[in-house]
Parts: C-alpha cells; sequence; structure tokens
C-alpha cells in the first residue's frame, strides 16, 4: 500500500494517477475541503472523488490532527507527501500543515512502521534559509533522516506549471502588465511538475533512491525575463512587463509568491540533470515544450 499525502493537490494528483495506473495500490487522505474543490474547478488541483474513481482508497484525516493520521497510515509501506498550504487558506497555514503537520506524518508513519517515506521538499532548503518556506522544509528533513525510515528527499527547484502560470498567466488573463522583480536577471532551473511526479513514482523501487536527496530541476535554467520572451516568442506578441524594485508586492497574486520572488532574485541555481535524469528513467521536459501546450496549443 502505497499513501500518498496531498493528493488532491497538482502533484500528488499526478503521483496518485500514475501509481494507479500501474496498478499499486494507493490511499489518499479525505476530509471536507472547500479550498480543495474551488481548486480543483479552476485546474490546479484535484478532487477525492476523482481519485476515488480511478481506483484510490480515502481515508478520512487532517495533518492538522495528530490522532487522525493512525488509521491513515495504518498497514502502509510507503508514504509519498507532497503536502503544502502554500496555495491554500483558513486554518491550513504553512506552519500548521507544512511544517507541524509534516512532523505528526512522519511521526505517525515510524509509529505505524512504515517502510519508506518519499518527502518532496525544496532545493536549496535550510536550516538558516531566508525563506521560512525553506526553513520549514529542511526542519521536516532533518527529522525524516533521524526516524530511522527508509528515506527519499525531493529537491525540486521552480516548477514550470505553477510559477510560469502565476506569474505570466495570471496577468494575461487579467490583460495587465507582467510584474517581476528587480531586473528579472537571475537563472533558475525550472522544472516540468510532471517530470517530479515521474521522480517520486520511480523512486518508490528503485534501490539508489533509498536515503537519497534528490536534485530534481529541468534541462536548463532560466531568467525570469527569458520566460517571459519565450511565451511572448510562442505566441507571437511582445509582452508588457514591468520591473519592481526588490522587496515589492506583487498585483494580483498572494503576498507568499511576492516574498518567494523576492527570494529568486537574490540567487541562481543550475542544476545539471543528465546522469540523475537517465538513473530514474525520466525524460524531462523543455520550457519550449511546457510553453506550447499551456500558452499556444
Amino acid at each position: 500500500m502505497i499513501l500518498i499525502v496531498g493528493a488532491t493537490g497538482s502533484l500528488g494528483g499526478r503521483i496518485t494517477r500514475d501509481l494507479l495506473a500501474q496498478g499499486r495500490k494507493v490511499r489518499i487522505p479525505s476530509r471536507n475541503n472547500p479550498i480543495s474543490l474551488e481548486l480543483a474547478q479552476q485546474g490546479r488541483a484535484n478532487t477525492a472523488e476523482s481519485l476515488i474513481t480511478a481506483g484510490a482508497e480515502a481515508v478520512y484525516a487532517d495533518l492538522k490532527e495528530r490522532s487522525s493520521l493512525e488509521s491513515l497510515v495504518s498497514g502502509v509501506d510507503t508514504v509519498i507527501s507532497t503536502a503544502t498550504a502554500t496555495q491554500r487558506g483558513g486554518d491550513d497555514t504553512v506552519p500548521a500543515v507544512d511544517l507541524q503537520g509534516t512532523l505528526n506524518l512522519i511521526e505517525a508513519a515510524q509509529a505505524a512502521g512504515v517502510k519508506r517515506f518519499i518527502y518532496t521538499s525544496i532545493y536549496g532548503s535550510a536550516p538558516d534559509h531566508p525563506s521560512p518556506l525553506h526553513s520549514i522544509k529542511a526542519t521536516c528533513e532533518a527529522a525524516l533522516e533521524k526516524s530511522g525510515m527508509e528515506y527519499t528527499i525531493l529537491w525540486p527547484d521552480i516548477f514550470m506549471e505553477i510559477w510560469v502560470g502565476m506569474i505570466v498567466g495570471v496577468p494575461l488573463m487579467a490583460q495587465q502588465p507582467i510584474s517581476l522583480i528587480g531586473e528579472g536577471d537571475h537563472h533558475h532551473n525550472f522544472v516540468s511538475e510532471a517530470d517530479v511526479a515521474a521522480f517520486a513514482v520511480a523512486a518508490v523501487d528503485n534501490p539508489h533512491a533509498i536515503n537519497q536527496r534528490i536534485n530534481t530541476g529541468g534541462p536548463a535554467s532560466y531568467t525570469w525575463t527569458q520566460i517571459v520572451d519565450a511565451v511572448g516568442r510562442h505566441m507571437g506578441a511582445e509582452l508588457p512587463v514591468q520591473y519592481l524594485p526588490l522587496g515589492a508586492d506583487l498585483p494580483l497574486l498572494p503576498p507568499v509568491v511576492s516574498q518567494l520572488m523576492n527570494g529568486f532574485e537574490t540567487s541562481e541555481t543550475f542544476i545539471n540533470m543528465t546522469e540523475t535524469a537517465a538513473a530514474y528513467g525520466v525524460t524531462l521536459t523543455t520550457l519550449d515544450e511546457y510553453i506550447q501546450r499551456t500558452f499556444v496549443t
């Protein structure tokens, strides 16, 4: 039995469907969550009902309720967690879900005798990272490493689908200029969410993934300015852009997005994925492939 926590999210849903397509036994947590339903209507999440229809087994649980996790992890061999509150609201806060909720899940899995735990973190997470989310992820990584369970930590960089969709797609739909921080000239290794899901699925049975941290990026690194230019090139139009100073809030987007976008313009990432992609049998999605299927076709 494989438990997918965060299954109603976009990444977790991909992993769930991919494993079900392989004929695996998959369990997901289910709870009353109007925000998930709203995000699902926007194509940014999955309903638990759609995953149950696809073949998943559902058990009521909430990461914020430690006692509810015992039945969730009972009889589970492998846990895959993609859970995050970054696109949610209400009681589902980052400290409550990404930190305490994940620590609750690790503790419950350990107590239940779960063998493997695959955790989706963030590339560059560290205890002293200036971004609270990166620091929280590092705390959870450390707890997992000390748990005694076999673990795999996925370290993905910026997701194309989520971030390009927000930074470029949202302003375009609102017929507003695209807002970038600073000069938008720091390179990052954008990765497709589908590729991260493929790495998670491949890690389940791969002995080389045991007790490993897997850097997970795309074929190349780009600046935000280059990405906007690439989208415009595919659309056959010059897209309007405004550059805001470091520390500025981005119009139309939640505060956590502005916080992370400011962080992106203080560092750069270059990840060589050649050997890793080959080792896990993943064909990486290019930026042009993503743009073509998202903004053109």
